[in-house]
C-alpha cells in the first residue's frame, strides 16, 4: 500500500512546495519597474525602495513573533495614505512574492485529482487577488476543492484556523487528510496541531525531534512514490 492510498485529501503549501522562483525581494530587484508596469507614476524608485522594505521589514517582524490569529491586513504595514498608491505598492508586493509552479508539476497535480481531493493553504503578505487570478490562469483553481490563502482570512500559520478551514471545505476529517509544506515549524506542526498527517519537502538529516514529519521528500513529485 503506498503512503498516499491511506488518504482523501492532499492539502499543499504554495511557495517553496508547489511554487518556484518566488519572493523576490532585495537589493538587485528592481520594484520601480514593476510599479510604472502597474501603471504607477508617483513615487520614484528610492522612495518606492524604502517603502517596500520598511513594511515587509515590519511584516516580517509580526509574522516572526505572532500573534498569528489574527493577523493584520499588509496595508497596516505601509505608510501611505494615497488609497490608490497604497493598492499599487500592495500589488507590487504581490508580484514579487508570487512564484511558478512548473508545467511538469501541475501535470502531476491534475493525475493526482483524479484519485484524491487537493487543497491549498499558503501564507502570502499582498492581498490575494494577483494570486488568484494566476491559479486561474494556470487551471489550479478548477483542481483545489479548498484554497485557503492567509490575507484573505487574518491569520498566518500555523494557525489552526487555516487547516480547519481547508479540511471544511474539503469536507475532509482530519485522519484521512496529510499536508505537504516545506517549513517544519509552521506547516509541520501547525497541521499537526490538527490531527494532520505531513510530508516535508527538506532533507531529512535535518529533521528535528519536534515537530517530525511522518515522511520527508527532496520534491511533491515524490509522494507518488513512498511507501
Amino acid at each position: 500500500m503506498s503512503f498516499l492510498s491511506c488518504f482523501d485529501a492532499v492539502l499543499f503549501d504554495l511557495n517553496g512546495t508547489l511554487a518556484e522562483d518566488f519572493d523576490r525581494f532585495g537589493d538587485e530587484q528592481d520594484y520601480h519597474a514593476t510599479y510604472t508596469r502597474l501603471g504607477g507614476i508617483t513615487l520614484d524608485p528610492e522612495t518606492l525602495r524604502c517603502i517596500v522594505e520598511e513594511s515587509l521589514g515590519r511584516c516580517l517582524t509580526k509574522y516572526e513573533h505572532g500573534p498569528w490569529d489574527p493577523f493584520p491586513e499588509f496595508r497596516e504595514f505601509l505608510s501611505l495614505e494615497d488609497p490608490r498608491e497604497r493598492l499599487l505598492v500592495e500589488d507590487v508586493i504581490a508580484e514579487h512574492e508570487l512564484g511558478v509552479v512548473p508545467h511538469r508539476r501541475l501535470d502531476w497535480l491534475v493525475q493526482l485529482s483524479r484519485t484524491h481531493r487537493l487543497g491549498l493553504i499558503t501564507d502570502v503578505w499582498a492581498p490575494s487577488r494577483r494570486l488568484l487570478a494566476y491559479l486561474r490562469g494556470v487551471g489550479l483553481d478548477e483542481l483545489l476543492g479548498a484554497i485557503v490563502i492567509s490575507s484573505d482570512e487574518g491569520a498566518v500559520k500555523p494557525s489552526r484556523r487555516l487547516f480547519d478551514t481547508a479540511l471544511d471545505r474539503l469536507e475532509c476529517p482530519a485522519s484521512r487528510a496529510v499536508f505537504v509544506g516545506d517549513n517544519l515549524s509552521r506547516d509541520v506542526g501547525g497541521a499537526q496541531a490538527c490531527g494532520i498527517a505531513t510530508v516535508w519537502i527538506g532533507d531529512p538529516d535535518r529533521v528535528t525531534e519536534v515537530p517530525r514529519p511522518n515522511r520527508v521528500v527532496s520534491a511533491v513529485e515524490e509522494l507518488s512514490s513512498l511507501d
